[in-house]
């Protein structure tokens, strides 16, 4: 594979993330991390199949969208950063912030090692 190619599939991993939390296709889900893929979100640390579909299981229903994705790729890893906007069915603003990921390849291509949700917190207004 070349690099744009890697790249474009780190992308696909992304947007998998969104749309199958969105359908809420459980075990598609845990599928996007590795066999010890972790989320950290929350406070709160989810490891292995069964607690990623708890994690998806509790979470509340809406639409994910992901943009300006920065990806920096090393080989068989790549950090990637960017930002996420979760609306709520009533089209509310349930949170919003930076996913930090670790993605590593494997055999079956590209998956989390780790992904962390920072929910961004208001600013104050500027005096």
């Amino acid at each position: 594979m070349t690099k744009a190619d890697d790249i474009e599939s780190i992308r696909r991993l992304l947007a998998d993330y969104c749309l199958v939390c969105d359908e809420c296709r459980y075990d598609e889900f845990a599928r996007l991390f590795g066999e010890d893929g972790v989320m950290y979100a929350f406070r709160r640390e989810w490891s292995g199949h069964d607690t990623l579909v708890e994690f998806l299981k509790n979470a509340p229903e809406g639409v994910h969208l992901n943009t300006a994705v920065r990806i920096d790729l090393d080989g068989d890893r790549a950090d990637v950063m960017s930002n996420f906007v979760f609306y709520t069915h009533d089209k509310q603003v349930g949170s919003m912030g930076i996913y930090e990921d670790v993605v590593v390849r494997d055999g079956d291509g590209w998956r989390f090692a780790r992904r962390a949700i920072r929910i961004a917190k208001p600013s104050s207004p500027a005096e």
